[in-house]
């Protein structure tokens, strides 16, 4: 290996190390890790935020493929369960203030479509929460939840389909298990985190060699692809809306594993300058 090539690679483990320390749960690549392979963690997550003291997962996983019609878009979910009645919980984390209700309402369709074998009546749907912890909750008011369910507009009746949105403020800090739960998804430092589950977990994918060396390979794979998808994307693809949420989240990407600005960010990724203003603010 040239001399080049070999501080090359320093230079990207130094990164990645910083990057490591600069992750908090509320990054979506970084809670995947966190919550994979640990049901217990899992099942204690969803007990606080759901409030249903008893809930007992018996399965959980991280980024379940659902599967879907042919030529229709995928769906993965970041964090997945299944308690023991047989309810279904997907658990996400998304940027901003502004909850995706067209995201949530394709999220829900497919793990109806992912649980519903040919010929089985409707019935047999179970029971279905989609959980969305926002980093800034504008709408809530300062509250900790919303939860969103279908009610008949002349009447106002609940309509029984089985289907729960919660959307969770992640700047709530209420002096309750919840406001505590939502502090330590915001802070990098594991030392800091109060909840003991959440704190273990996170001091293991960060202080020990193995996590650590895990989340170096899983920071790089991030990186490479997301300038990869931004290069090939560029500015013709990024000037319809969803295309523009694809370049943000590349942005985004960037930003959480490189470690560049915003303005960084869109410059790698091509865009020009005259452009830029409107992504910033979307930002």
């Amino acid at each position: 290996m040239s001399e080049t090539k070999k501080t090359s690679a320093e230079e990207r483990k130094a990164w990645a190390l910083q990057m490591i320390e600069r992750f908090r749960v509320m990054d979506d690549t970084f809670m995947r890790q966190v919550f994979k392979d640990n049901p217990p963690l899992t099942q204690h997550v969803l007990r606080i935020i759901t409030r249903i003291d008893d809930l007992r997962l018996k399965e959980s996983e991280t980024q379940r493929d659902l599967k879907s019609l042919a030529g229709s878009r995928s769906v993965m979910l970041d964090v997945f369960g299944i308690d023991a009645e047989g309810a279904q919980y997907d658990l996400e984390v998304q940027y901003g203030s502004t909850l995706d209700a067209k995201r949530v309402r394709y999220y829900s369709a497919g793990m109806d479509v992912d649980r519903l074998l040919p010929r089985e009546n409707f019935s047999a749907l179970p029971e279905q929460w989609v959980i969305f912890v926002l980093e800034r909750n504008g709408r809530a008011g300062g509250r900790a939840t919303r939860l969103i369910e279908s009610r008949d507009a002349l009447t106002g009746e609940p309509l029984i389909d089985g289907t729960h949105t919660l959307v969770v403020n992640g700047a709530y800090r209420g002096k309750d298990e919840l406001g505590q739960l939502m502090a330590d998804f915001c802070e990098s430092d594991p030392d800091r985190i109060r909840d003991p589950l959440l704190r273990k977990r996170v001091q293991y994918l960060k202080r020990d060699p193995e996590g650590v060396r895990q989340m170096c390979a899983i920071s790089e794979e991030i990186f490479n692809r997301g300038l990869e998808q931004g290069l090939e994307q560029g500015l013709e693809q990024g000037r319809d809306e969803g295309a523009r949420g694809r370049l943000l989240e590349n942005v985004r990407s960037l930003m959480q594993t490189v470690g560049w600005s915003a303005q960084e960010a869109l410059e790698n990724l091509m865009v020009p300058k005259e452009e830029q203003g409107r992504y910033l603010a979307m930002l």
